[in-house]
């Protein structure tokens, strides 16, 4: 808690009663009602040498809430740069519990995107402004701490999901809107990023299968399209607006303390460097050991434009590379992979060790979304082909998608079952459709289920696919994996939500 002799606490209001302060005590009471013309202030002030605070610290308010409040919260540093953020909880219309809403210092950022120095920072100030509001609001305290570490709700039930017969759909961790990707790390643990630059650990804490714990690994990215897991040294591997970063924690205590920025400067716009894996065996295009080659997609600048040479790509990095000099092109004509996959296909009853990525197609055309069968040295037709090549023209230059998928529906993340308690049928591949984002004609978000047949094509064996509906009524689902008993398990983008879908039967 940070209430101390040090730390001075003012109200400034410039019409009486406008706001009444009870600052002398804990929690401080403040009872607001100003309107559009006039505003009201709470101020804690830090001592001028200052709290010697990093980009790590988390401001934590401990907050309770009654009547129509909507403050904002400003960071004032020692030179008058004022940073305005929200304060979330301020808008409820009764009297709640006390609720904590903490904000990372490595988050905050003024219009420019010009981050906040946290050594620099003297004053916090909470802001009724411009806006009818009444109400009071309580603040029970105010801390800077290194970790953020909170309870989870329970889910929301998950009865309007709708899978096939024998499959129950479970919801197994939540809040987190705008789900980006996730990687199941051990049986109780789960790595999780959103789009806002967040990265969590989902815990596991009484082995019932579901999440009820998280703690914040790390925060600040712009946007966070790629996750991955080292499970050799630990290190976490976060990619996103054309920059790859390695970040390790060194001290075992959950949180990023050592980042690294390896690969910057790939070309991005309309699309970005997307979700990321390991090779998970010896490679299978150059045969080195698991782990030592990264690959992930690179998408187009643009709508029907490619970009530079490493744009519209599938690119790997070995692990110890830096710099983008160390990227090699695996395939070319590929518009935007979000997902990519290894996976082990059954032929001939041997396992072909297979490398997949969904494709999303065109915004503004009604050329087909894709998944492609990555192989070496291949090109995939964007931007001058789409879908399906003649037969007798496979490779020449360009090679076929395993399917072609609904325009807009946005082919994304892919993962492939192999559990043996799921029917023989089920044991395959799986790809989640974002749904319509452009088109004018709806494409409902789903996930497919993908039944592959293998083909000896021109250019090599390949695959090719027919989909069958597995589930509907999500609200926007993205990453998808399976988790290590085998189940598939879905994040909803939409609703903050992560499913694991089983057979019951």
């Amino acid at each position: 808690m940070l209430f101390a002799q040090d730390i001075a606490f003012y109200c400034d209001a410039p019409e009486e009663d406008a706001l009444i302060c009870d600052k002398e005590s804990t929690p401080h009471r403040l009872a607001a009602n100003v309107n559009a013309s006039t505003y009201a202030r709470w101020s804690m002030q830090l001592p001028e040498s200052g709290l010697a605070l990093r980009d790590r610290e988390i401001l934590a308010l401990d907050v309770r809430v009654e009547g129509a409040l909507t403050p904002n919260l400003y960071f004032v540093e020692k030179d008058g740069r004022r940073i305005m953020q929200r304060l979330p909880t301020a808008t409820r219309s009764s009297a709640v519990d006390v609720a904590t809403v903490y904000f990372p210092l490595s988050e905050i950022r003024d219009e420019e995107n010009i981050p906040l120095n946290p050594g620099a920072l003297r004053e916090v100030q909470i802001v009724f402004e411009w806006a009818d509001m009444e109400g009071v609001l309580e603040i029970e305290a105010v801390r800077f701490q290194t970790s953020w570490e909170e309870v989870i709700d329970a889910p929301p039930r998950a009865e309007e999901i709708i899978a096939p017969a024998g499959f129950v759909v479970e919801p197994v961790a939540a809040d987190i809107l705008s789900v980006t990707q996730f990687q199941v790390v051990t049986q109780d643990v789960l790595l999780v990023s959103q789009q806002n630059g967040r990265i969590w650990w989902y815990r596991d804490r009484d082995g019932d299968g579901f999440y009820e714990s998280r703690q914040l690994y790390a925060s600040g990215f712009d946007e966070v399209v790629g996750l991955l897991y080292d499970p050799i040294d630990g290190a976490v591997w976060v990619g996103g607006r054309g920059n790859l970063w390695r970040t390790l924690d060194k001290n075992g205590n959950g949180i990023a303390d050592q980042i690294e920025l390896r690969v910057e400067g790939m070309a991005w716009g309309r699309h970005q460097n997307n979700g990321l894996i390991w090779n998970p065996v010896a490679d299978p295009f150059t045969g080195e050991p698991p782990y030592t080659w990264i690959y992930f997609g690179l998408g187009s600048t643009g709508d029907l434009e490619t970009g530079d040479e490493l744009n519209a790509t599938i690119l790997r990095l070995h692990r110890d590379g830096h710099g983008k000099e160390a990227l090699e092109v695996v395939a070319n004509g590929v518009r935007n992979a979000y997902g990519l996959l290894w996976a082990p296909v059954l032929h001939d009853g041997e396992t072909h060790w297979s490398l997949f990525a969904g494709e999303n197609g065109p915004d503004f055309n009604a050329a087909p979304d894709e998944v492609n069968h990555i192989r070496w040295g291949l090109h995939y037709g964007f931007p001058e082909h789409f879908g399906m090549i003649d037969p007798q023209e496979e490779g020449q230059p360009y090679s076929s998608p395993v399917l072609e998928v609904t325009a807009h529906a946005s082919a994304n993340s892919l993962a492939y079952v192999t559990n043996p308690a799921w029917p023989e049928e089920y044991r395959t591949l799986y790809i989640s459709l974002f749904g319509s984002v452009f088109s004018a004609e709806p494409v409902k978000p789903a996930v497919d289920r993908i039944i592959l047949t293998p083909i000896d094509a021109p250019d090599g064996l390949t695959f090719r696919g027919e989909t069958k509906p597995f589930l509907d009524n999500l609200s926007r689902p993205l990453p998808i994996a399976t988790d290590h008993n085998g189940d598939l398990l879905v994040g909803d983008y939409g609703s903050g939500v992560i499913y694991r879908v089983r057979y019951a039967k």
